[in-house]
């Protein structure tokens, strides 16, 4: 009986979730619509194009979304996935919510990735509990000293960090035990130190003040591992964070490892060239292909998330460095296309018609 009402329970938390998700999604879209005047007129396509390919599946998707996503290239392809329908049903689906905030904590990043190459952690806070590098537990103390012997500091929180939220970086000149005990008590709890990563010179000329983090969207579906789409997040000048939303860019990275030649700004405006007068077009991620690599060997390690929006950097070296993953990824489409491409049918059968996946949730 406990467990039926605890499944019942977990239940009504993800249809709120779902639907706080859909509100929050369709107000951006009406935004983003409003900055483009508009977006790309559809005129009777909506009708021939979209909603046929849709009514097999019973399911009439918001005319705005084609306005948006069609702005791009143009192109009248029906196979974008909605925004609400993607955070409110199609990510639960693949992503198993309930293990969502265990599975994310970047304090157990070594555990889950103990082969990849990482941000060296100072310290870090698990419910409350202090650790060192090597997970022993500490005291706050020993904490402190631990990061009062260091050049610079990141901290950030271990879980819902997303967007640049709660991130702190305290430079040289700053770090002192109470600017370090303000931060600690103000976070309170689930937070990790790190040292600060010095990025790769192709990287750091496109935005020197943030970390520009390639993001690789992958799906393990049918026991494959899939990429579904990179995107390098460049930040703005003098901006600490790389996201688009603090004024950054998005610019797609086409499978030989070149930025495609125009990104995407908070405007929805298609550019050439950062604020740094750095074409896209003639950049090239450093050592792509390694990053793509990672991505498909530890994905499979993660049967319960099968849709994984991965963040990397590159150091100095050219190696692949892992920054942290996110279950609950976007999916990309603004820049990249359809998410699911060729894939889309055949997801689509299984979202709304078989539903194999379903047992899995239990």
């Amino acid at each position: 009986m406990r467990s039926k009402f605890r499944k019942r329970f977990d239940q009504l938390g993800l249809q709120l979730e779902a639907s706080y998700r859909t509100h929050v999604y369709r107000k951006k879209a009406r935004l983003r619509l409003k900055r483009m005047k508009g977006g790309r007129a559809l005129g009777s396509l909506y009708e021939e194009v979209v909603l046929p390919f849709w009514a097999p599946y019973s399911y009439k998707p918001n005319k705005m979304w084609y306005q948006i996503f069609w702005d791009r290239t143009g192109e009248p392809d029906p196979r974008y996935i909605p925004d609400d329908l993607w955070f409110s049903t199609i990510v639960p689906y693949f992503s198993n919510p309930q293990f969502r905030r265990f599975g994310e904590d970047k304090c157990m990043h070594e555990v889950w990735f103990p082969d990849v190459l990482r941000p060296r952690t100072i310290t870090k806070n698990v419910a409350g509990v202090f650790y060192d590098a090597q997970r022993s537990p500490i005291s706050e103390e020993e904490a402190l000293a631990l990061c009062l012997k260091e050049p610079k500091l990141f901290i950030k929180p271990s879980i819902d960090s997303g967007e640049g939220r709660l991130i702190h970086f305290v430079p040289q000149k700053e770090i002192s035990k109470e600017r370090l005990l303000e931060i600690f008590h103000g976070m309170g709890a689930n937070f990790i130190v790190q040292e600060e990563v010095t990025q790769h010179p192709t990287l750091a000329k496109l935005n020197a003040s943030s970390l520009n983090t390639i993001r690789v969207v992958s799906f393990f579906f049918k026991n494959k591992v899939h990429i579904l789409s990179s995107i390098l997040r460049i930040g703005a000048k003098g901006s600490k964070v790389d996201n688009i939303g603090a004024g950054g860019y998005a610019c797609v990275i086409q499978p030989n490892g070149q930025l495609q030649p125009k990104g995407v700004n908070r405007k929805a405006q298609w550019v050439s060239k950062t604020n740094e007068g750095i074409a896209f077009a003639d950049v090239e991620i450093p050592s792509y292909e390694k990053i793509l690599d990672v991505v498909r060997r530890e994905h499979q390690k993660l049967a319960h998330f099968k849709l994984i929006g991965w963040d990397f950097s590159v150091t100095p070296e050219g190696d692949p460095l892992f920054i942290e993953f996110n279950v609950c990824p976007g999916p990309n489409q603004i820049t990249c296309g359809p998410t699911f491409g060729d894939l889309t049918q055949e997801v689509l059968e299984e979202i709304f018609v078989k539903k194999t996946l379903a047992l899995s949730q239990n």
